[in-house]
């Protein structure tokens, strides 16, 4: 069986599989079936170079960059999520602690600035 590694004209990787794509400007590379499975698992350990498929020299900063970016994603939908709540707070002005008087709304600005501070460090990363 053969194993085919897909590259764009740009020499970004673009996929796999057992047969060849037919799209215009996609270049075939074929691999052997340990990179192909490789490439299945985590695409980012390679890179087309010299018109070959090989490792990616830079995977461990590029996979530690799409981490950080996920992050920053998930913390601006997590923000998006507590400004919602946070004027509901302001609208409704509830105590969510009657021990300690902590309103609903000065506990969502707690999580926020948390993730604000969050934030601040993972875009300094990058």
């Amino acid at each position: 069986m053969k194993y085919y590694i897909f590259v764009e004209k740009d020499g970004s990787l673009n996929g796999c599989g057992q047969c060849q794509q037919l799209t215009e400007g996609v270049i075939n590379v074929e691999v052997c079936e340990d990179v192909y499975n490789s490439f299945l698992k985590d695409s980012m350990k390679y890179v087309y170079k010299n018109g070959k498929i090989v490792d990616n020299p830079n995977y461990e900063n590029e996979k530690q960059e799409f981490f950080i970016r996920e992050r920053i994603s998930e913390i601006y939908i997590e923000l998006d999520t507590l400004d919602t709540k946070r004027v509901r707070a302001v609208c409704e002005d509830e105590v969510k602690d009657e021990k300690t008087g902590e309103t609903w709304l000065d506990y969502y600005n707690s999580l926020v600035y948390d993730l604000r501070v969050e934030l601040a460090s993972l875009q300094s990363q990058l």
